[in-house]
Protein backbone atom coordinates (compact mmCIF):
# COMPACT_ATOMS: atom_id res chain seq x y z
CA UNK A 1 0.00 0.00 0.00
CA UNK A 2 1.29 3.51 -0.56
CA UNK A 3 0.24 6.28 1.49
CA UNK A 4 -1.85 9.32 -0.21
CA UNK A 5 -2.49 11.77 2.07
CA UNK A 6 -2.46 11.77 6.39
CA UNK A 7 -4.41 14.23 8.13
CA UNK A 8 -3.12 14.60 11.96
CA UNK A 9 -6.10 16.25 13.34
CA UNK A 10 -8.53 13.39 12.13
CA UNK A 11 -5.93 10.33 12.92
CA UNK A 12 -6.37 9.17 9.32
CA UNK A 13 -4.29 8.28 6.57
CA UNK A 14 -5.33 7.24 2.86
CA UNK A 15 -3.90 4.27 1.01
CA UNK A 16 -3.86 2.80 -2.37
CA UNK A 17 -4.58 -0.21 -2.56
CA UNK A 18 -4.21 -2.30 -5.55
CA UNK A 19 -5.76 -5.31 -4.57
CA UNK A 20 -5.45 -9.31 -3.42
CA UNK A 21 -7.32 -12.51 -3.43
CA UNK A 22 -10.32 -12.47 -1.48
CA UNK A 23 -9.72 -12.28 2.45
CA UNK A 24 -9.05 -10.76 5.50
CA UNK A 25 -5.95 -9.33 6.31
CA UNK A 26 -4.07 -7.77 9.38
CA UNK A 27 -3.17 -4.15 8.72
CA UNK A 28 0.32 -2.87 10.08
CA UNK A 29 1.43 0.42 9.85
CA UNK A 30 4.97 1.67 10.73
CA UNK A 31 5.66 5.00 11.47
CA UNK A 32 9.31 6.67 9.77
CA UNK A 33 10.06 8.09 13.50
CA UNK A 34 7.71 5.99 16.21
CA UNK A 35 8.32 2.52 14.55
CA UNK A 36 5.17 0.15 14.57
CA UNK A 37 1.66 1.48 15.66
CA UNK A 38 -0.74 -0.30 17.72
CA UNK A 39 -3.39 -1.87 14.43
CA UNK A 40 -4.56 -4.61 16.44
CA UNK A 41 -7.76 -3.91 15.81
CA UNK A 42 -7.82 -2.83 11.83
CA UNK A 43 -8.63 -5.66 9.62
CA UNK A 44 -9.14 -4.94 5.90
CA UNK A 45 -11.37 -7.02 4.57
CA UNK A 46 -11.32 -7.77 0.47
CA UNK A 47 -14.08 -10.37 0.56
CA UNK A 48 -16.28 -10.64 -2.39
CA UNK A 49 -20.07 -11.69 -1.55
CA UNK A 50 -23.22 -12.13 -2.99
CA UNK A 51 -25.93 -11.22 -0.66
CA UNK A 52 -29.14 -11.70 -2.80
CA UNK A 53 -30.26 -11.84 -6.38
CA UNK A 54 -33.74 -10.53 -7.74
CA UNK A 55 -35.77 -11.72 -9.34
CA UNK A 56 -35.16 -15.27 -8.13
CA UNK A 57 -36.69 -16.86 -11.75
CA UNK A 58 -37.35 -16.24 -14.94
CA UNK A 59 -38.16 -17.19 -18.01
CA UNK A 60 -36.20 -20.26 -20.14
CA UNK A 61 -36.94 -17.78 -22.76
CA UNK A 62 -34.50 -14.93 -21.28
CA UNK A 63 -35.19 -11.70 -21.17
CA UNK A 64 -34.82 -11.86 -17.47
CA UNK A 65 -32.61 -8.65 -15.63
CA UNK A 66 -31.47 -9.95 -13.28
CA UNK A 67 -30.07 -8.05 -9.83
CA UNK A 68 -27.50 -8.59 -7.93
CA UNK A 69 -26.47 -7.27 -4.50
CA UNK A 70 -23.27 -8.09 -2.75
CA UNK A 71 -20.15 -6.49 -1.63
CA UNK A 72 -16.55 -5.58 -3.44
CA UNK A 73 -17.67 -5.74 -7.26
CA UNK A 74 -16.03 -3.12 -9.59
CA UNK A 75 -17.43 -0.27 -11.10
CA UNK A 76 -16.23 -1.20 -14.87
CA UNK A 77 -18.65 -3.66 -16.19
CA UNK A 78 -15.90 -5.82 -17.08
CA UNK A 79 -14.73 -6.42 -13.70
CA UNK A 80 -17.28 -8.87 -12.42
CA UNK A 81 -18.62 -11.33 -15.34
CA UNK A 82 -21.78 -13.30 -14.05
CA UNK A 83 -22.82 -16.67 -14.95
CA UNK A 84 -25.52 -19.09 -13.92
CA UNK A 85 -23.94 -22.50 -13.53
CA UNK A 86 -26.15 -25.00 -15.67
CA UNK A 87 -23.50 -27.60 -14.54
CA UNK A 88 -20.39 -28.42 -12.46
CA UNK A 89 -17.04 -27.49 -13.62
CA UNK A 90 -18.30 -24.70 -15.75
CA UNK A 91 -19.41 -26.61 -19.25
CA UNK A 92 -22.57 -25.19 -20.72
CA UNK A 93 -22.96 -21.88 -17.84
CA UNK A 94 -25.19 -19.12 -19.24
CA UNK A 95 -23.61 -15.69 -19.56
CA UNK A 96 -25.56 -13.20 -18.10
CA UNK A 97 -24.42 -9.80 -19.59
CA UNK A 98 -23.83 -6.96 -17.21
CA UNK A 99 -25.60 -4.50 -17.86
CA UNK A 100 -24.62 -1.93 -14.94
CA UNK A 101 -22.59 -2.32 -11.98
CA UNK A 102 -20.76 -0.61 -8.98
CA UNK A 103 -19.24 -1.64 -5.66
CA UNK A 104 -22.33 -3.24 -4.17
CA UNK A 105 -24.78 -3.89 -7.27
CA UNK A 106 -24.46 -5.48 -10.65
CA UNK A 107 -27.50 -6.09 -13.05
CA UNK A 108 -27.12 -8.06 -15.67
CA UNK A 109 -29.48 -9.76 -18.54
CA UNK A 110 -30.34 -13.09 -19.44
CA UNK A 111 -30.76 -13.46 -23.09
CA UNK A 112 -30.06 -17.17 -23.72
CA UNK A 113 -32.34 -19.99 -23.57
CA UNK A 114 -32.69 -22.58 -21.64
CA UNK A 115 -34.93 -26.08 -22.43
CA UNK A 116 -36.08 -27.38 -18.70
CA UNK A 117 -38.31 -25.47 -16.51
CA UNK A 118 -37.42 -25.40 -12.77
CA UNK A 119 -33.92 -26.20 -13.32
CA UNK A 120 -31.97 -24.62 -10.40
CA UNK A 121 -29.03 -23.02 -10.90
CA UNK A 122 -26.64 -21.25 -8.85
CA UNK A 123 -25.29 -17.74 -9.74
CA UNK A 124 -21.81 -16.97 -10.25
CA UNK A 125 -20.19 -13.75 -10.03
CA UNK A 126 -16.60 -13.68 -11.05
CA UNK A 127 -14.18 -11.24 -9.13
CA UNK A 128 -11.44 -9.42 -10.73
CA UNK A 129 -8.69 -11.35 -9.45
CA UNK A 130 -9.78 -14.59 -10.74
CA UNK A 131 -12.04 -15.64 -7.97
CA UNK A 132 -16.06 -16.34 -7.45
CA UNK A 133 -18.28 -14.31 -5.33
CA UNK A 134 -18.62 -16.08 -1.84
CA UNK A 135 -22.56 -16.11 -1.81
CA UNK A 136 -23.83 -15.54 1.76
CA UNK A 137 -27.82 -15.58 0.60
CA UNK A 138 -30.32 -17.02 -1.56
CA UNK A 139 -28.25 -17.19 -5.06
CA UNK A 140 -30.23 -19.92 -6.64
CA UNK A 141 -32.55 -19.02 -9.66
CA UNK A 142 -35.00 -20.93 -11.21
CA UNK A 143 -36.32 -20.83 -14.83
CA UNK A 144 -39.72 -21.03 -15.66
CA UNK A 145 -41.71 -21.98 -18.64
CA UNK A 146 -43.46 -18.45 -18.60
CA UNK A 147 -43.33 -16.25 -21.59
CA UNK A 148 -41.71 -12.85 -21.23
CA UNK A 149 -44.06 -9.64 -21.35
CA UNK A 150 -43.32 -6.24 -22.98
CA UNK A 151 -43.77 -4.06 -20.11
CA UNK A 152 -42.55 -0.50 -22.12
CA UNK A 153 -41.30 0.01 -25.24
CA UNK A 154 -38.71 3.08 -26.12
CA UNK A 155 -37.96 4.11 -29.19
CA UNK A 156 -34.92 6.08 -29.63
CA UNK A 157 -34.43 7.55 -33.31
CA UNK A 158 -30.77 8.40 -34.43
CA UNK A 159 -30.67 11.02 -37.42
CA UNK A 160 -27.11 9.99 -38.66
CA UNK A 161 -28.30 6.49 -39.70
Amino acid sequence: MNVIAANDSAKTITVMFGGAYSGKYDVWVRHAHEGLLNTSSVVLDVSGSIDSISPLSGSIYGGTLLTIKGSNFGNVYTDNPVQLQMNEGGVGNLDCFVQTTNSTTITCLLDQTVTTAGKKVNTLVFLKTSEEATCIGDCIFTFTDTIPTVTSLVTNWDASS
